[in-house]
């Protein structure tokens, strides 16, 4: 295994290199030795045409076999292969789901999950969308959500931090948080059926990830929900942005817009062994 430092975004990121895969990590989380999370991207995996590479969503058309044998390498690649990694269907809401069932590989219809099961990891599947994943200091908890400007319109993000909150007595300034690779302001171009919505929710914050290049409008997506998830009660210093814009790295990550709609899905994931 081969691992790499380097500069991305103002700050280091760990980036691990095995079995052909490229795995993100957070550095400022390899304190929880047993915290197990990721942010994988399209490298490795045996998925062809428009799915080239890594994908890992029985949802886009792709072989489903194949899709096996990339969710094996996966677990293989680090470490966790007799353990279950389950995901959602994603609706692009503001669902969230506890899962405590470890036979279970699909939570349901939601955007949010939540486990206190160790051996029990969460994945989020994204093309473009942002994947934010959460962990508290001092508890054994893990948290994931898939957060599309629809979500973010909802605000399954600071709904994530309430639900914590709530459901599992959490101090949000004991949240830390991270949000992997999503389209980024250089090529998320939205019209005023996305912009105006997302200004009549969130005002001011809204209005600082939105910029103007000539006529046309472009949306900062991972950075309102930063701002979302500082207003809910997370320190700042606790909300970590990890990765590239998934439209611009496109030998390393799947995208939606980047590819006009067909394409694979990389994986988030996070739990405690």
């Amino acid at each position: 295994m081969q691992i790499l430092f380097l500069q991305l975004f103002y700050k280091k990121i760990i980036i691990v290199l095995v079995m052909d895969l490229c795995w993100l990590r957070v550095p400022q989380w390899e304190k929880h030795g047993a915290l197990l999370h990721g942010f994988l991207g399209r490298r490795g995996g045996k998925s062809a045409g428009p799915y080239a590479g890594l994908n890992l969503s029985f949802r886009v058309g792709d072989d489903s076999q194949v899709v096996k044998d990339n969710i094996c390498d996966v677990k293989r690649a680090v470490g966790v292969h007799d353990a279950r990694i389950v995901t959602m269907k994603q609706m692009h809401g503001d669902q969230i789901l506890e899962v405590k069932d470890r036979n279970i590989k699909e939570a349901g219809e939601a955007d949010g999950m939540v486990t206190g099961e160790k051996g029990l990891f969460l994945g989020v599947l994204t093309a473009d969308c942002v994947p934010i994943l959460f962990t508290v200091s001092g508890k054994k908890l893990a948290a994931a959500v898939h957060a599309g400007w629809r979500g973010t319109l909802a605000g399954i993000a600071p709904k994530m931090v309430d639900y914590l909150k709530e459901r599992y007595d959490v101090n949000p300034a004991s949240m830390e948080v991270a949000l992997g690779p999503a389209i980024g302001l250089c090529c998320y171009e939205i019209g005023p059926d996305v912009s105006f919505p997302l200004v009549r929710q969130w005002g001011n914050l809204a209005e600082q990830c939105l910029h103007a290049k000539g006529d046309k409008k472009f949306l900062d997506l991972r950075a309102l929900n930063s701002l979302l998830l500082e207003r809910a009660g997370i320190p700042q210093a606790k909300i970590i942005n990890i990765g590239p814009c998934t439209s611009c790295a496109a030998e390393d990550f799947f995208s939606y817009r980047r590819e006009k709609k067909e394409t694979g899905r990389e994986l988030s994931f996070i739990g405690w062994l």
